[in-house]
């Protein structure tokens, strides 16, 4: 499953509501911090994974955004071991 490619880009649209690009400030995309949080659900994939909301103070552009969910998703592969 670790060859898995997620395309971020279909997953933060649906949340997402104003265009964007890598580049686009969240807010100017439209995601707030519950879209977010929504948003890190979808991607861990595991009702048990822990989502480190603090990290959200972090990011402020959709490629941000892309690293945090590829964390998240990266984990739930791991079984949350990271």
């Amino acid at each position: 499953m670790s060859d898995t490619i997620v395309d971020f880009d279909a997953i933060i649209t649906r949340y997402a509501t104003f265009t964007f690009d890598d580049s686009t400030p969240l807010l100017d995309a439209g995601l707030e911090s519950l879209a977010l949080l929504r948003l890190a659900v979808d991607v861990a994939g595991d009702d048990d994974a822990e989502i480190d909301a603090t990290r959200l103070v972090d990011l402020h552009t959709v490629a941000d955004l892309k690293r945090w969910l590829a964390d998240l998703a990266t984990a739930g592969q791991d079984g949350g071991a990271r």
